[in-house]
């Protein structure tokens, strides 16, 4: 083994350690791992950033914001308006309305986009009609991977393997080069997911909200200048492995940090996203001296919302 392939084992070592503890925030840790390559000599400054520039990475960015836009100017939520009217069917019908739909769609945006949308279209049937949720969600999310199986653009990984296999001199994929063979798989996995569904199992009778813990009241908080937090880390805070509430989003001068990890030092004007119930919430207003924004608090309970 050679030193420059233990250098490489070393540097994923310390990646795999910095994502597992949350050190540092993602985009950080994926900007360290590049200078990191660059100043052992392993790669060249030119081939260290030249990912920002490849067709591949552009197409993703480009998809993310397809899908973006898709959901913002309300055609999503046309088609869950739309589908939802499918709700008489038998669900050996509706399955595999459900499954075809999906698929069609995750050929030419984001698959995870996609069946998060189809989650919560799932999730108001079963409330509304009885309709079984785990009949439903697994063939939906099957048909979400292979329909983006039958474009070129269906999936990052496909996009990634084009641009690699090009700088290798292998000839370039057309958008559909590979659409019959996505297409007949779509084919056999819909019949035979469809006539599966009877093992099954119907489900509990809880509903997604009980699950995750959805009703719960979702809030900007504003960090002033002599709150408690201050100085604190996130891991140091009332945060920190908390059930009750949950930090999604944390936005410090403009920038935003999803998920910030346990070891991000909260300073004065900081903007947190918080989700929790409504005990939490007013403890929050009371004794850590911080300022909530009214207008955007809402209930994550659609009877509830506030």
């Amino acid at each position: 083994m050679t030193w420059e392939i233990t250098l490489m084992f070393c540097v994923l070592l310390v990646t795999v350690v910095l994502f597992v503890f949350e050190i540092f925030p993602v985009d950080k840790i994926a900007f360290l791992i590049i200078v990191s390559l660059t100043l052992l000599g392993l790669v060249k400054p030119e081939e260290a950033i030249s990912g920002f520039s490849n067709s591949a990475t552009i197409a993703v960015l480009a998809l993310m914001i397809l899908a973006i836009a898709l959901e913002e100017n309300g055609v999503i939520g046309w088609l869950a308006s739309s589908i939802g009217r499918i709700k008489g069917l038998p669900l050996y019908v509706m399955a595999p309305v459900f499954m075809f739909v999906t698929a069609g769609i995750s050929a030419f945006i984001s698959t995870t986009a996609v069946v998060i949308v189809f989650i919560k279209i799932v999730n108001q049937l079963s409330e509304k009609y009885n309709v079984s949720q785990s009949k439903l969600l697994l063939p939906i999310s099957f048909a979400g991977i292979l329909g983006g199986s039958c474009t070129l653009m269906g999936t990052s990984t496909n996009l990634i393997v084009n641009s690699v296999a090009t700088d290798l001199g292998a000839e370039k994929l057309g958008f559909f080069e590979f659409s019959m063979l996505g297409l007949i798989f779509l084919g056999i996995s819909i019949v035979y997911l469809t006539l599966t569904l009877r093992w099954l199992p119907w489900g509990k009778s809880k509903t997604l909200d009980d699950d995750y813990h959805l009703n719960n009241y979702v809030t900007n908080v504003h960090i002033n200048a002599d709150s408690n937090l201050v100085g604190k880390t996130i891991q140091e805070s009332f945060l920190f492995e908390n059930p009750e509430v949950s930090l999604l989003k944390l936005t410090r001068d403009n920038k935003v940090h999803n998920s910030p990890g346990k070891y991000i030092t909260f300073k004065a004007n900081d903007e947190l996203l918080l989700m929790c119930d409504l005990k939490n919430l007013a403890r929050i207003n009371e004794s850590e001296n911080l300022s909530l924004n009214e207008k955007k608090i809402f209930c994550t309970n659609t009877e509830n919302r506030t």
